[in-house]
Order: C-alpha cells, then structure tokens, then sequence
C-alpha cells in the first residue's frame, strides 16, 4: 500500500487496526497492533472487529433480495406483518431513517430466538416521534425492526438468515453475528480516549442485532462489498433515496437504501460500537473500496489520512 500502517497507528494513539483495500479487483490488506493494549494480542489479518452500522448494509441486502424474490415490497406497510406499527410506515423508510422511529431504544431482551420478536413488540408499542416520511432522523432501532421483517418473511432467525443468505455463500470465515461466534476467533476489544479498554464488548444483543452488532475482518467485509459491485440487482440501493441529511459529522450528505452517499460518486458507511470505530469508502464507477477498522475512539484522523492516500483529496470524508 505504500506506507505502514503500524507507524499510523502510533501516530494516531490508535492500539489496533486493519485496512483493507480492493481495486483492479483484487485486495490487498495489512493489519497492526494489538487487540487490546491489556493482553498484547497483536492484530492479524483475520482478528475480528465491530462494523458497528455498516451492519445496516448487510441488513439492506437481505430485505432487498426478499423483495427480488417477490416476497416483500418496500412501499409496503410493515404491519402486514408487524402489527402495531403506524398504518404507513415502510421498508423503504426504515431503510432511509425517515420512519419516525427514535434512534436507539435500549429494551433487553435476552439474547434468545424470540429476542427481535420481542424488541420489535416494544418499540411498536413506544412512542414515535414523527409520523413515517417527513423527517430524516438516524434510527439504530428501524434497522431492528427490519432484522425483525427478514426473520417473519424467512420463517428463522435473522443471523441464520444473514448466515445463509450472504456469509455461506461467499465463503467468508471471519465474520461473528454475537459475542458466542466472536470469542472463537481473535477479536479486538473498543478503548477509551486514554487508550485503555473499557466496559463491555458489546452493546445489549437484543437492542442491535440488525442495526450494528456484526464483528469481521476488513478483508472479508471487502468481499461482501465486491458481491454489490459484482451484482447489478444490488446498485438499487445506492440510488440515492434522501438527497439532504442533517450533519452528522461523518460527511454523508444523502442516503440511498442502507448505504450512506458522500458525494461525487463515492458511498459507503460509517459505523461507531462503544470504542471501535469503522469506516468503509466506495467508488462503485472504477470498482474501489476501501476499509479501516479500529479498535478506538481517536481513529478519525486515521482513517482521513487512509482515504486520501487511496481514494484521493476530494474522496476524504470520515
């Protein structure tokens, strides 16, 4: 890639990373560090770490293949299988956060099979604060609801669907849908400002399993991300959906379905999970992609100074 990625992170103050980057078709990644500045684990290449929300990708891709199959429609309202919801809320507005839904509702429950049914049971019964359409508001917990209208559709449990649908398919072995998979594997655990890990691994499991709880290597998350280059049935979900956003200070200036759109032709998400820190960047037109995934809250920088290099000055927005 033409630098070191383990200077990097010293720079930053950042314990841990990897960086993945496809082009020409091929990728190349490079991993630093350690997992936790406790144990001393270095990095390797197929250590995993929290996506954080470019989860939401990965649930906007099951919900638009249900919709190719003629199984759902996104203009079609939820409560025909989701009771409880307003009369005119959609797939399509969950998808583009315009569901009126509130951003994160912090309802445990459990982290059984029936864990969605039952987180989707109470927020349909919570309070909305705006009706589905009329405003663009971020909501982690619109997400839940559609990880919640894959398992009704699918007849199974979202990750099981999300296992046989995207993750078995595309060979990927590096990929954790909760904490049980994760300890399996070499996982990177979030850090503090001070760069000293913190609490817990993962927010509750029953609050975000659709919305941010996937963990994974940033090669692997790069081969997801051919699958949408490589499949025009998915360049429908970057069309853009929203064309003005409110700043949410990670640049995104419209949405399309699931993927956040930066402008001048580059898509992509940014995903935060309580002290890991994500960042995916593509150029769908020339078939570039690129990741950074961190184990801190102080990997901004990092991650600007990696898309400049890659992607160019213009393509730079974290």
């Amino acid at each position: 890639m033409g630098w070191s990625l383990g200077e990097r992170i010293a720079e930053h103050g950042v314990p841990g990373a990897q960086v993945a980057v496809l082009a020409g078709g091929e990728i190349q990644d490079e991993a630093a560090g350690v997992l936790s500045t406790n144990t001393q684990v270095e990095v390797t290449s197929d250590a995993l770490f929290k996506i954080g929300s470019i989860t939401k990708i990965w649930t906007a891709t099951l919900v638009q293949r249900l919709v190719d199959e003629g199984q759902w429609e996104l203009d079609r309202p939820v409560r025909h299988h989701l009771p409880g919801f307003p009369a005119t809320l959609t797939a399509r507005h969950l998808l583009t956060h315009t569901g009126g839904i509130e951003s994160n509702h912090f309802f445990d429950t459990g982290r059984n099979a029936d864990a969605l049914e039952k987180y989707t049971d109470a927020i349909a019964a919570a309070e909305h604060p705006h009706p589905p359409g009329t405003v663009f508001s971020y909501s982690n917990s619109g997400f839940v609801v559609l990880g919640r209208l894959v398992e009704v559709l699918s007849g199974k449990p979202f990750h099981d669907v999300l296992r046989e649908r995207l993750v078995e398919p595309l060979g990927l072995r590096a990929v954790a849908t909760d904490a049980d998979e994760a300890i399996l594997h070499r996982v990177a655990v979030r850090h503090g400002e001070d760069g000293l890990p913190v609490g817990n691994w993962a927010v509750a499991y029953g609050t975000a399993p659709s919305g941010s709880h996937l963990a994974m290597s940033a090669r692997e998350l790069l081969e997801f991300v051919r699958l949408h280059l490589d499949d025009p049935k998915l360049a429908v979900l970057r069309e853009s959906q929203v064309e003005a956003v409110p700043d949410l200070g990670i640049g995104a200036v419209g949405w399309g379905l699931g993927w956040m759109l930066f402008g001048d032709g580059v898509v992509g998400h940014t995903g935060v999970s309580k002290g890991q820190k994500a960042f995916l960047r593509v150029v769908p037109e020339t078939g570039t992609a690129v990741v950074v995934l961190t184990n801190s809250v102080n990997s901004e920088e990092l991650a600007h100074e990696i898309f400049t290099d890659v992607l160019g000055d213009h393509r730079t927005t974290v």
